[in-house]
């Protein structure tokens, strides 16, 4: 008779001051219009 063992669940530790990989891709596509803004005009856009 084979026995299970009860898999638990991997406990996540709660982390402050770090970008999630949603927080980088994000943050890559803001850069990326960025970029694109200034290749088409020749000005960086400045958002105050």
């Amino acid at each position: 008779m084979a026995t299970t063992k009860k898999t638990e669940k991997p406990r996540r530790k709660v982390v402050h001051k770090e970008l999630t990989f949603l927080d980088v891709r994000e943050a890559a596509r803001d850069g990326q219009k960025v970029f694109d803004t200034f290749v088409i005009t020749g000005k960086l856009p400045i958002t105050k």
